[in-house]
């Protein structure tokens, strides 16, 4: 061993070195004794912790580390005594003035002669910037959705993965750190094919990749991430290592997802919309697209939209109204609705409804889109709706009309004249007949088109022809029906009373005209307007009481714009007015009470409701009956005011109507007066106006009373009747 050493200048000179190079490194080197006490520290022990080397020599080595990480540390120096290996130590230093400092330590046994460790020399680095330049790293890698990790080039353990991994990706570390392999189990199984497959293969040949993919460890839930992956060359080329990023992109990727899946609905609205759809630029209102359903209703096919400019498409008249839409929807950026017709359509006309909706980009105006129905159909079937209203109110005024003048007929050619001036009226297009069946043989079928109607017996079969020019609408037939239902009920009376007339014309040409006769027939006149009333009661005015509550039933349940319900609410008033005039009809036919209120109080009844309606002053008088009218008595008189009631509204142009029922004793006597334009009564014989005075004449006649008539052009119209208390029955 002697012979082994080196000369005493020689090893002068070597702990020189020692000494030298101890005392001038930034490093700590510590010499500690077996028992753990201090041997040896080099000056830097002071410009680290502030500690002396005179105060640490002899020390507890241990006594300057933080207490958290003392008891380790300790361990970790008898681990080095007993086991005479070397092992590296990180653990914190405490500063004289309380600061934690970062230490890696490298710990190694000196032996002595006999292998026994008596010494561990400790070399401390100062690691403190670089803990704390890593603690800020991994605090900013903490507060971001990314993940940073190194591993060696075959993937067989990470030197290193942020903690921000677990909270990102929500897998513990420790699962993989030491089996990488482990955490392609949490990818999904299809972009695993890709890492193994074309991303390896680059990363083998040095190339950078940038991959997305999907965790599957959440069940419920589909997060992405995106790995980003650099390969470490060394000096000859060849890859030593792998440091790499992954990116929690779930957010991006779901808002990408959101804006294509939005992309696909909007396109899906847009190109499979029932209504057209379209839009337009700012600058000169120029088609950007269209979608299938507005080629269908415009006719433009969308290879013809291209430098179209969508006024072009509008009816020229209805611009100034599309322009000041447009103005109002770029003026204000909100939806704006109209209605407009568009322009050079060879099928007809064609109105649209079109929705006009601001496109606002980064709170722009870039253009618009429109929403384009085709409305034509509504449009017409509200036109129709509205034709079918006023044409419903002209048959039934023509209703109202004939009914009214069927009252006064009292004979057969008066009320086929009457009948066929009212078809004329109302189908003035038609050709109009009334015909008589032959007298042999049966009735030949009517040529085609001709609409054939029996309206009674005469003696023969009559029949009401009409040869229209257009099929009959259904209410054009429903008015048709009722009308000749009016005449059907008087027909064959009419017909039965004008041979008992014409009997009766031959007696009073012999002066023997009975006036039983004439009461009788009165009677059977009276009769007849009471079924007439009933049959128009229990009838006709009945199924319109029941189609009025459907049709309010209807305008109530149903869901109408209000437009539509608008023409149904004036389509119930129709019919109200309708349900009126007929309920007025059947009592002007058939007076309710007329016999239980008497003659006075009937009177002054039929003038107060006539007042309602007359554009003339009506000034009535009576006295009080000493005794009560019988039943034609009432009637009679009535009748008589009735009758000279309608000679007022139609003939008289009067401003005043005066009328007074007075009582002698033995007569009742009434008197009419008017200041209308009166006639030559001379004038009147054989017209169809003086089947009115005729009426009256035969009324009082009947009652065993006079009628003295008065008038003259100019002079108003005047008429004085008197018919006795009580007369005699035959």
């Amino acid at each position: 061993m002697a012979g082994n050493r080196a000369p005493n200048g020689a090893s002068s000179i070597k702990e020189e070195v020692y000494r030298i190079v101890a005392e001038n490194t930034s490093d700590v080197i510590v010499l500690v004794g077996s028992d753990g006490l201090v041997r040896y520290v080099s000056p830097s022990i002071t410009n680290i912790t502030g500690i002396s080397v005179e105060e640490y020599m002899g020390m507890d080595a241990f006594d300057v580390i933080a207490p958290e990480d003392r008891e380790r540390v300790r361990a970790s120096f008898l681990q080095v005594i007993q086991q005479k290996r070397a092992l590296d130590v990180n653990y914190r230093v405490l500063h004289v003035d309380g600061r934690p400092l970062y230490a890696d330590t490298r710990v190694k046994p000196v032996l002595d002669e006999s292998g026994e460790a008596v010494y561990v020399v400790a070399v401390v680095r100062d690691v403190t910037a670089r803990k704390q330049t890593e603690e800020l790293l991994e605090n900013i890698l903490d507060n971001v959705n990314a993940a940073v990790w190194s591993i060696d080039k075959d993937f067989t353990r990470y030197n290193y993965f942020s903690a921000s991994f677990e909270r990102m990706a929500g897998i513990p570390k420790e699962e993989f750190m030491d089996r990488p392999i482990r955490l392609h189990d949490h990818i999904h199984p299809e972009d695993n094919v890709a890492l193994m497959g074309d991303v390896k293969d680059k990363l083998d040949r040095g190339l950078p990749v940038r991959q997305e993919f999907r965790w599957t460890h959440l069940p419920e839930e589909t997060r992405w991430g995106q790995m980003t992956i650099m390969p470490h060359l060394n000096a000859a080329g060849d890859v030593e290592r792998l440091d790499g990023m992954i990116l929690d992109i779930t957010e991006k990727k779901r808002s990408e997802l959101a804006l294509e899946e939005s992309e696909q609905r909007y396109k899906s609205l847009f190109m499979h919309n029932l209504d057209g759809v379209f839009s337009i630029e700012m600058n000169g209102l120029y088609f950007v697209d269209a979608n299938r359903a507005f080629v269908d209703i415009t006719g433009i096919e969308p290879d013809k939209l291209k430098n179209r400019c969508f006024i072009g498409m509008i009816f020229d008249e209805d611009h100034a109204s599309v322009y000041e839409t447009l103005h109002e929807v770029m003026q204000h950026g909100e939806p704006r609705d109209l209605e407009c017709r568009l322009a050079d359509w060879d099928r007809g006309e064609r109105i649209v409804s079109i929705t006009f909706v601001p496109i606002i980009l980064s709170g722009e105006l870039t253009g618009i889109h429109g929403i384009l129905k085709d409305i034509t159909k509504r449009k017409q079937e509200e036109r129709d709706l509205i034709r079918s209203e006023e044409r419903t109110k002209f048959l039934q005024a023509s209703l109202n009309r004939l009914s009214n003048d069927l009252a006064g007929v009292m004979k057969v050619s008066e009320l086929e004249s009457r009948l066929l001036e009212e078809v004329r009226a109302v189908l003035p297009d038609a050709g109009v007949s009334i015909d008589e069946a032959p007298d042999v043989g049966e009735t030949p079928d009517p040529p085609p088109g001709t609409i054939r109607v029996r309206i009674g017996e005469k003696p023969h079969p009559v029949f009401l022809s009409i040869t229209a020019a257009h099929p009959l609408h259904k209410s054009e037939e429903e008015w048709l029906a009722t009308a000749v239902r009016y005449v059907t009920i008087l027909y064959d009376n009419l017909h039965r009373t004008e041979d008992l007339m014409k009997r009766l014309e031959d007696l009073v040409a012999a002066d023997e005209t009975p006036t039983w006769m004439l009461r009788l027939l009165f009677r059977l006149s009276e009769k007849e307007r009471a079924s007439l009333s009933s049959d128009l009661h229990d009838s006709v005015l009945q199924d319109l009481i029941i189609w009025y509550r459907k049709l309010e039933s209807l305008r109530s349940a149903g869901s109408f714009d209000e437009r539509n319900r608008a023409a149904l609410g004036q389509i119930e008033e129709g019919l109200l007015d309708s349900i009126h005039q007929i309920r007025i009809t059947c009592n002007e036919l058939r007076p309710p009470f007329l016999l239980k209120m008497g003659l006075v109080e009937s009177l002054k009844s039929l003038f107060s409701y006539a007042r309602m309606f007359a554009n003339y002053e009506i000034e009535f008088s009576s006295d009080q009956l000493d005794v009560a009218l019988n039943e034609d008595q009432i009637l009679g008189m009535y009748r008589i005011v009735q009758e000279l009631l309608n000679n007022a509204n139609k003939h008289s142009k009067a401003d005043k109507v005066s009328m007074a029922l007075t009582d002698d004793g033995s007569f009742v006597h009434f008197r009419y007066s008017d200041d209308g334009v009166g006639t030559n009564l001379s004038g009147l014989e054989g017209s169809y106006q003086h089947m009115g005075i005729t009426g009256i004449e035969k009324r009082v006649q009947s009652l065993e009373g006079q009628a003295v008539f008065r008038s003259a052009p100019g002079q108003g119209f005047h008429v004085a009747v008197r018919i006795p208390k009580q007369t005699t029955e035959r």
